[in-house]
Parts: structure tokens; C-alpha cells; sequence
């Protein structure tokens, strides 16, 4: 039993080659223990439609039939008008058009199961044109442009989070705050106090703890998710103008936001950008973030100290 009567179950789990948890907020008699479950078992049916490790996934029915209008189910449809939201959001600092160069690079095997690897056809570029690309709601259709491929990554796991927070909610819970591989949302009554309290790696060993009501937040940094190719070790953060692993000297962005798709897109910035102008985007934007420089630097914007506790 938590505060004023309410009552919290905690599920971790694994999903999109990644580690989650879900935190499940009631003030009655709700099965807390079901919307957990329920919890878990939505992330793995997004995983399903999502992957690009997954030959079965809408997602790789699209980039195979690149030029094509392809019906999918509604979460395809929100997960595509979100990608080509943040391209445009962004300043083309997200770019989900980039999975042809990823596997140029290399990133081409799943962490989960090295055996398990993406392939493209041979027509795929090695970055798409987000402009381009076309989605109808109401049919639930969307076409790639030819040549175009696009990965869930950057944005994938802060949607699935936004997804199933808000479902938990509308299944009963009086609040929801749901985690996948770092990125997560929160939605609704914390177990404690007033604000959820979350514990964010912003990079070079540190963590800082935040203070939430809604929303969500996501890092994103070179130091994880690496390998070597040839002479040269690799990351899967790429600079869309260069196409190489981005080279502006920050090793990690966290970024706080209304959702937590829209945290993790912005957090590209950092990556595409000088620290300077990057900085600058945030601000504008009015984002509360912490950015890490390879020199162990920490740099905030205005708004992050409106959370940091």
C-alpha cells in the first residue's frame, strides 16, 4: 500500500532488445497484476509490428514494398506520421530514413541473437525521403517512397511507452509509468507525492534525478549501443547530413518533454548539430535538457531545472 490509500504493482521485463519496467498506479480494487500483464503483453505485440529484426513486421513489409501504398494497423500508421512529425520538428535532426546506412555500417544483427540480422532490398538507399513519404489515416495505407527504408529506432521505444501508459490508464489505473531500454512516459497519479521521481544516466557515470507530473523522457548516447567495423569502432547515433556516426563531441542527451517519443526525437539534435546550435534548438523549443560532452562536460538548458532535483 502507498500514500493516501493507493496501491502500486511494479513488472519488469524484456522487450525490443531492451529492459523495461511498468509501475501501475490504483486508488480501488483493480487487478493490478492484469494490467501489468497487459502492459507486457501490448510492448511485445508493438515489438511484433515494429522490429527490424522481425521479417514478419509491418515495418519491414513497408521498406520491402517501398513505392507501394501498404495497408498496416493503426500503430503502424501512428508510428510513421510520428516519424515524419519529428523529421519535420527536428530540423532534420531525426532522420528515420537512415536504416540502409546503419546496415552500411554495420549494425546490421540484433543484440538479442547476433544470427537474427535486418536485410533490405537491393533498390534501398542509404538514407530515404521523409518528405515524401505518405500515410492516409482513414485507409490506414502508407507508401515509402522508392528506394526509401525506415527504422523504428529513435523513436520506436518513447511511442510504445506513450502507447501503453495512456492504455493502462484507460483500462483503470489512476496513473501508469511504463520504461522501455531508458526512454519512458509517465501519465497520471504517482505512488508517492506528487510528481513521479525517476532516475535519468545522462552520461560520463552520472545520474540525476527528476521530478515529473506527465510526460516523458529519453536518452540517448554513443557509449551503448557500439561495435567495430574493420579498423574503426561504430555507433548507431548517424549524422544525416554526413552519414557516418555523429562526430559533435556529445556522448549523451537527455531530453524531458510533453511525450516520450517527442523526448527521444529531440535528443537527435545533439547528434547532428555543434553543441552551440544544438543547444540553441532546445531552447527554442523550450526542452529541458542535459547534454554530455566527451570532455565529462554537462550542459543544461533553462527548463531542465524546473525537474532536476
Amino acid at each position: 500500500m502507498t500514500a493516501h490509500g493507493l496501491r502500486a504493482g511494479r513488472r519488469s521485463f524484456g522487450v525490443m532488445s531492451c529492459s523495461a519496467s511498468v509501475v501501475v498506479v490504483s486508488d480501488g480494487d483493480i487487478d493490478l497484476g492484469a494490467l501489468a500483464e497487459q502492459a507486457v503483453a501490448r510492448s511485445a505485440a508493438l515489438e511484433q509490428r515494429w522490429s527490424r529484426f522481425l521479417s514478419t513486421s509491418e515495418l519491414m513489409l513497408l521498406n520491402r514494398r517501398a513505392g507501394e501504398a501498404v495497408q498496416v494497423s493503426a500503430d503502424t500508421v501512428s508510428l510513421v506520421e510520428s516519424m515524419v512529425r519529428g523529421w519535420h520538428a527536428t530540423d532534420h535532426c531525426y532522420d528515420p530514413t537512415l536504416l540502409g546506412t546503419l546496415l552500411d555500417l554495420g549494425y546490421s544483427a540484433s543484440r538479442d541473437d547476433a544470427t537474427v540480422t535486418t536485410s533490405l532490398p537491393q533498390s534501398a538507399h542509404r538514407r530515404g525521403q521523409p518528405a515524401a513519404i505518405g500515410v492516409d489515416p482513414t485507409q490506414r495505407a502508407v507508401m515509402l517512397p522508392a528506394g526509401t527504408a525506415i527504422d523504428p529506432g529513435g523513436i520506436g521505444k518513447g511511442l510504445a511507452a506513450d502507447l501503453v501508459a495512456a492504455e493502462l490508464i484507460d483500462a483503470g489505473a489512476c496513473g501508469a509509468l511504463v520504461e522501455i531500454g531508458g526512454d519512458l512516459a509517465v501519465v497520471g497519479t504517482p505512488p508517492a507525492g506528487d510528481s513521479w521521481t525517476i532516475t535519468a544516466d545522462t552520461g560520463a557515470g552520472t545520474d540525476s534525478t527528476i521530478a515529473l507530473r506527465s510526460g516523458g523522457v529519453a536518452t540517448s548516447t554513443t557509449q551503448r549501443r557500439t561495435w567495430r567495423q574493420g579498423d574503426a569502432d561504430r555507433h548507431h547515433l548517424v549524422d544525416p547530413v554526413t552519414l557516418a556516426p555523429s562526430a559533435t563531441g556529445c556522448i549523451a542527451c537527455t531530453v524531458i518533454a510533453g511525450t516520450a517519443a517527442w523526448a527521444e526525437v529531440f535528443t537527435k539534435v545533439a547528434f547532428a548539430r555543434p553543441l552551440s546550435v544544438a543547444i540553441e534548438i532546445l531552447e527554442r523549443r523550450r526542452l529541458a535538457a542535459s547534454l554530455t560532452t566527451d570532455d565529462g562536460r554537462r550542459h543544461v538548458t533553462a527548463a531542465w531545472k524546473e525537474f532536476a532535483r
